[in-house]
């Protein structure tokens, strides 16, 4: 079910003219006649899988100009429709055409807010600051070489009343730690059913499996503590080992994928560089000086993320990281993705970083978005921390891109390439992210 090569495939021309357009219903008609037509399989499975992505599409993108200018003027003192047209262009705001007309991302105010470097100053009602103790918590790094962490969450999913279908089974895969390099002592501490299955600590993507019949608990959750020991990772190029490994370093289709125009964008950066720290060193500098954070339509519904973010120049920690990932291999350097949590003791959601390998080193972090972030607001030593090291409010759930679960799920995954918050379906079908709730509780979090 998660085997997505087919997305190398393009679209026929009419089909993809409607979908660029929004006309989806027009793109829906004619995808149904090309499936009557005598086409390859892997076509097939293209179109197939178009239509789930324009459910996405509908799903994403639910504002129209007019309402998300209502919006935006409710929230921010004397927003104008120059504005609105404003952080649409410079990448604040993401958009797509439904039937000619504009739609804005349903999130898209969020993440103007939260990029842009004056409208949170103009909010109506400004939002209550937590606390930001990750500069006295790298100087702990530097300075004594390590940290360690005690963290204690429950997580889960809740089903939506409207969608509970008493009598029937129901199959849940929830994320729970896995072994890294940062992640250690991991217990399951309580769960709201019996689990039918959980994952090895060392699978790719692990989780917790539950098979129950729908009744009036419509809550699935797991209790579980891990610890996080990291280590401050002193790196300097003129340490950097002659030989290099080549592990981690082909492609992974259909996301990390040597395309041309990614090689020639790996040729720009990179130049005559061969030392592979600086040259990772490098592909970390431009895209956190080039790539705006956005959030943006979901993963299943981009079909080349590392791309979308060098074409566009914007996208958000996972697209930011892929891509990270993808030029890194072009480059010879081996790197691969890490994904689940970050909860420290005020926050708690999702997200995506990256590891790349060199000698003498061995595997270290880069995590663009927190970088970039840290960059925007001129804390150059935060964004040098960030390549080649991690801060310790990590949960790792992910180490691999788009990997299968274990058991596998019938239906294409609501995220087919990671998992951070869980999945869920019937027997006779998928169930989609807005038939439930996601739960993220901080129960403890403790220095060691």
């Amino acid at each position: 079910m998660n085997n997505l090569k087919f997305l190398v495939v393009d679209l026929p021309e009419d089909v993809s003219k409607a979908v660029i357009y929004g006309d989806f219903d027009k793109a829906l008609k004619l995808i149904d006649l090309y499936m009557a037509r005598n086409i390859p399989q892997v076509l097939k499975d293209r179109l197939d899988f178009e239509k789930d992505r324009i459910r996405r599409f509908k799903e994403d993108y639910t504002y129209t100009f007019d309402e998300a200018l209502a919006l935006a003027q409710e929230n921010i003192k004397n927003f104008s429709k120059k504005e609105l047209e404003y952080i649409k262009d410079a990448r604040y705001a993401d958009w797509i055409y439904i039937d000619g007309e504009i739609k804005f991302h349903n999130r898209f105010l969020e993440n103007a807010i939260k990029v842009h470097p004056t409208l949170k100053e103009r909010l109506i009602s400004p939002e209550k600051n937590t606390p930001d103790i990750l500069d006295e918590v790298i100087e702990d790094i530097i300075q004594n070489g390590e940290t360690k962490y005690f963290i204690h969450v429950k997580t889960g999913l809740k089903l939506n009343s409207k969608y509970k279908r008493k009598g029937e089974k129901i199959r849940v895969y929830l994320p729970i730690p896995r072994n890294a390099q940062q992640i250690k002592n991991i217990r399951i501490i309580n769960t709201s059913h019996e689990p039918k299955f959980i994952s090895p600590v060392n699978y790719p993507q692990r989780t917790i499996y539950f098979e129950e019949i729908v009744n009036e608990k419509d809550e699935f959750t797991v209790e579980y503590s891990y610890e996080n020991h990291i280590k401050y990772n002193d790196i300097s190029a003129d340490k950097v080992s002659e030989n290099q490994p080549t592990f981690y370093t082909e492609e992974w289709l259909p996301h990390i994928r040597f395309t041309p125009f990614l090689v020639e964008l790996t040729k720009t950066i990179v130049g005559d560089e061969k030392n592979p720290l600086l040259k990772a060193r490098k592909i970390y500098n431009y895209i956190t000086q080039n790539v705006q954070y956005s959030y943006v339509r979901q993963y299943a519904a981009i079909t080349n993320i590392p791309e979308y973010a060098a074409y566009n120049l914007k996208g958000d920690c996972g697209v930011q990281a892929l891509l990270f990932i993808t030029l890194c291999r072009i480059a010879g350097i081996p790197a691969r993705w890490q994904s689940g949590l970050v909860v420290n003791p005020y926050n708690i959601g999702c997200h995506d970083w990256a590891e790349f390998y060199i000698e003498p080193f061995g595997w270290i972090f880069a995590d663009l978005s927190f970088g970039g972030s840290a960059l925007r607001r001129g804390n150059k030593k935060r964004w040098n921390f960030y390549f080649g090291n991690l801060d310790p409010f990590r949960m790792v759930a992910n180490s691999e891109f788009q990997y299968d679960f274990y058991p596998e799920k019938k239906f294409l995954r609501q995220d087919p390439y990671d998992n951070q918050t869980g999945e869920m379906e019937y027997l006779d079908r998928p169930i989609f992210q807005n038939e439930y709730e996601i739960i993220q509780e901080i129960i403890e979090v403790e220095k060691i």
